[in-house]
């Protein structure tokens, strides 16, 4: 999956308020140079993961949809096909 963010991405300011205690882990555990590129990334991997879940929902009602229609054609032909090896 590709993604839709690039480099020259208009940039938005905006005020985020957090728990002290994460914004204390962040920097303890310093994942990135900055908070800025910590959460730059960590809302484009929860998107990513968001979207993934919802492509999954959408796989699985599409195949419980085809599921329910082959079950039931299934059931239209099973007494033909039977009735034509007696």
């Amino acid at each position: 999956m590709e993604s839709h963010y690039k480099m020259n991405d208009t940039k938005i300011k905006t005020t985020v308020l957090l728990e002290k205690r994460l914004l204390d882990e962040i920097d303890r555990l310093k994942p990135f140079m900055t908070r800025k590129d910590f959460l730059n990334q960590a809302c484009k991997a929860y998107l990513k993961q968001l979207k993934r879940r919802s492509i999954d929902e959408q796989l699985a009602r599409a195949c419980a949809d085809s599921e329910a229609e082959d079950l039931s054609i299934n059931e239209e032909w099973d007494p033909l096909v039977l009735n034509s090896f007696n």
